[in-house]
């Protein structure tokens, strides 16, 4: 997004840069700043660079501290180097080294530190009216219970559509020299979404309808509008072996106005204290009022070992791709985690989840009873664990006690209405105790909360089609080809996906395409119990019985052994009546 002004500055001199930059934005210049200030150990990010280059004139704030930063002379020989307009603005008499002898000569400065303040704020606006950059002040517009006069730092979004009392929180970017870290960016920003929704005052749209945002090129007015968010949080995040650096921004989506903006570095170490100053700060740009719980609930933590913390993030990241290797990587990864933290709940959650769908598949009895040991630790060390619930709810089922199963799933969803785990098993109870109108309505719900999840999606497919339902099975596979092609590229080894896509495929009538995905995860998945079993859908869907058959043989071979759901599935509807389809399920 194109600004008037980029402010190069040191942090040793920002409170006196911010008070400045205060009144340029309340003259109507649009301003990109990062708060947290700019010195020689920080690491220099793509996000300054575009800024940069988006800006229309570098702002270059002169002091013994600006001048000895290497960031600063970066900054200014970059502008430098595009031929971009630099306004010297000096905060105090400063000798300028040979560095930035070249880039700013013959150039226009302004003396800020001596003489009439708001004389010298006539100047430099001045300077940048010479430089093109005129000055529009807008009228103050009420803000959050509060008055701010409104800025020109955002293009005005021009929405009449008024928005609720509502913070969305999109997914952090990533920045990171190694992009595998996306589970690390992605867990912050589901982090501070579950901090924030403690928060009576105000709504919190729910991380799996924001999620869908990611690497998005709306405005954020357009993305205020679907939400129907007044308020959005955007923010990158760079990890880099121990250091972190988290910048956020609060912006009014129905002026796409900055509100409050702030840039944090430190160690992995610190991440407990960053989340919790910006979610302070939030409440403080927005000034909500807390009570003391609400102050108590909005700093507790989950863990206060950020070591454990990094390993439960980085087995989420497995758990929902459903072959027995990524089972096994979240599985050790939340036993590392509980290592590190012997009363970390959702760690205790997260692996008694995974338990249970290694059940599912597999039907072997420790599974079943590691699942309900990890989710009544879940449930000791924390009793309002609503994950914990969730998990449980599988574990009752797969133990013959279907109504408690449900009660467990009701509890997970009451504790957290906005839970997609608690709707998606609770679906997948119904379903398989042959409800399936009520099925279809809670994996609907978990569909919404969680638009990219194709397995849920997948499953909604076969559900409609046994309720013969046909426009509503074909949209759920217009969304899974929809969404498979551009999640594949970014997560070419994920066959779980895979195979849903090549279903999907099928049912389209894409025969080709079919097969050639079917192939792919074969080749790469041929002992795993899950990924052979939907591959034997796959090729029913595609009426090659005899090859479906043989996979479903090799599927219950390697360990597949959920009779009650095979009796259901409607993908492998094609090859009930086939001799090998017969034998296999002879007495199940």
């Amino acid at each position: 997004m194109t600004t008037d002004v980029f402010i190069s500055y040191s942090r040793d001199d920002k409170d006196r840069v911010l008070a400045l930059a205060n009144e340029l934005r309340a003259a109507g210049i649009s301003l990109w700043i990062d708060q947290g200030g700019i010195d020689a150990a920080t690491m220099w990010s793509e996000e300054i660079v575009n800024a940069i280059e988006n800006a229309k004139v570098l702002m270059l704030m002169v002091s013994e501290n600006a001048v000895a930063s290497t960031n600063v002379v970066k900054e200014v020989v970059l502008a430098s180097e595009r031929k971009g307009h630099i306004l010297p603005v000096h905060l105090e008499p400063t000798r300028i080294p040979q560095g930035l002898k070249y880039p700013l000569a013959g150039i226009q400065h302004v003396e800020y530190f001596q003489g009439d303040p708001k004389e010298n704020l006539k100047s430099i606006l001045r300077a940048l009216e010479r430089l093109g950059i005129e000055a529009k002040p807008q009228p103050s517009k009420v803000v959050a219970g509060g008055v701010m006069p409104a800025t020109a730092s955002h293009t005005m979004h021009s929405s009449h559509v008024e928005l609720e009392r509502a913070i969305a929180v999109l997914p952090f970017s990533n920045m990171s020299p190694d992009k595998e870290t996306d589970y690390f960016s992605d867990g912050l920003t589901e982090e501070l979404i579950t901090s924030l929704s403690r928060l009576k005052d105000i709504r919190v749209v729910p991380g799996t309808a924001t999620m869908s945002y990611k690497g998005t090129q709306k405005s954020i007015g357009a993305i205020g509008e679907e939400l129907r968010a007044r308020f959005v949080i955007t923010g990158s995040v760079r990890k880099h072996l121990d250091n972190v650096r988290i910048a956020a921004q609060l912006i009014d989506a129905q002026t796409e106005a900055q509100l409050w903006a702030e840039t944090y570095k430190g160690k992995l170490e610190d991440i407990f204290e960053i989340q919790e100053n910006v979610a302070k700060q939030i409440v403080e740009a927005l000034s909500i009022k807390l009570t003391m719980v609400q102050e108590i609930a909005l700093t507790k933590r989950s863990t206060d070992n950020a070591e454990a913390l990094d390993y439960y993030m980085r087995g989420r990241e497995f758990r929902y791709k459903a072959n027995r290797k990524n089972f096994q990587f979240a599985i050790e990864l939340f036993k590392k985690a509980i290592e590190l933290d012997t009363r970390y709940a959702n760690a205790y959650a997260g692996m008694s989840e995974v338990y249970s769908m290694l059940f599912e598949f597999e039907r072997k009895p420790e599974h079943l009873s590691k699942s309900a040991e990890a989710s009544l630790k879940a449930l000791m060390y924390d009793p309002s664990s609503a994950e914990a619930y969730a998990a449980l709810g599988l574990t009752h089922y797969y133990q013959g006690n279907p109504e408690e199963a449900e009660a467990a799933c009701h509890k997970a969803i009451e504790l957290d209405p906005q839970l997609f785990v608690g709707y998606r098993n609770l679906g997948r109870i119904y379903h398989l105790t042959d409800r399936d109108e009520n099925a279809a309505e809670m994996l609907q719900k978990a569909t919404e909360l969680k638009p990219e999840d194709y397995a849920t999606i997948g499953v909604l497919s076969g559900i409609y089609t046994r309720l013969g339902h046909r426009d509503d099975q074909k949209k759920c596979e217009r969304l899974i080809l929809e969404l498979m092609p551009r999640y594949l590229l970014r997560n070419p080894e994920d066959t779980h996906a895979r195979i849903f896509y090549a279903i999907a495929l099928a049912g389209a009538g894409r025969t080709a395409e079919a097969k050639q995905e079917a192939t792919i995860v074969l080749e790469a998945s041929f002992d795993d119990s899950n990924s052979l079993y939907n591959v034997a859908c796959c090729l029913a869907q595609l009426h090659d019985s005899a090859a479906a058959v043989d996979a479903l043989r090799k599927a219950i071979a390697v360990g597949y052994a959920n009779y009650d759901w095979i009796k259901r599935d409607s993908d492998l509807d094609p090859i009930r009546n086939h001799p090998g389809y017969i034998e296999l399920m002879k007495d199940k």
